[in-house]
């Protein structure tokens, strides 16, 4: 099963302005920051998905490369895209690991994959920053096979979150988380996904929910 560890962590550098490694690596938040990626990669290793190995998984917003080497594990090949990501920074982390991937440089709205060119995309912490997330949510779409799995997860925006991150020197949040998990929820089905499972991380509830993790299909 694919998992986000303090090893695959070690010796990782930020990698752009918006990537928050850094997070990973602490006490109490470090946890959750970790718990908020495995609650999702669990999804791929339960219900329906079961113990599904994919053939080629994207990482939207790949940083400084964490979950790229726990996807490692599930999917034969590996592609990633970034928006602020230096490339150059990440293959070098994937190859002193044994692990290669085709990282690009892009926009989640204008993704510079072919059509179905995924059986896997797995998008954390990204949606929360788009305005047009049908728009991103359609490309996704676009880029993905038949029967393929679609791993989107995004925290809570709202008051308390923007404290929660201003406790941990998280600067300006309220600047750039513009859009609430429930928002994109009402957008799968036009977008063409179909939802397979949710976790919520922190209580059982939508709404109140600190991150929420959906697993779609595209239909």
């Amino acid at each position: 099963m694919a998992e986000l560890t303090r090893e695959l962590l070690r010796d990782l550098p930020k990698n752009g302005p918006t990537d928050p490694i850094e997070y990973y690596r602490r006490p109490l938040v470090g946890w959750l920051f970790r718990e908020r990626i495995n609650m999702g990669l669990r999804l791929l290793g339960s219900g329906r998905a079961g113990s599904r190995r994919f053939e080629h998984g994207l990482e939207v917003g790949y940083g400084a490369g964490a979950v790229l080497l726990a996807m490692a594990g599930v999917a034969d090949r590996l592609s990633g895209l970034d928006l602020d990501a230096d490339p150059a920074v990440v293959d070098a982390i994937l190859a002193r690991r044994d692990v290669k991937a085709d990282l690009r440089k892009g926009s989640v709205l204008e993704m510079p994959f072919d059509d179905g060119a995924f059986d896997l995309v797995v998008c954390f912490s990204v949606f929360e920053h788009l305005r047009e997330y049908g728009a991103a949510l359609r490309e996704v779409r676009r880029t993905m096979r038949p029967g393929g799995r679609f791993l989107l997860g995004m925290p809570a925006v709202n008051r308390m979150m923007e404290w929660g991150f201003l406790a941990i020197g998280f600067k300006g949040i309220d600047d750039h988380h513009v859009t609430p998990p429930v928002r994109v929820a009402r957008a799968f089905d036009e977008a063409g996904f179909r939802l397979l499972d949710v976790k919520y991380l922190g209580v059982p509830r939508p709404r109140a929910a600190l991150y929420t993790t959906w697993l779609l299909e595209p239909t």
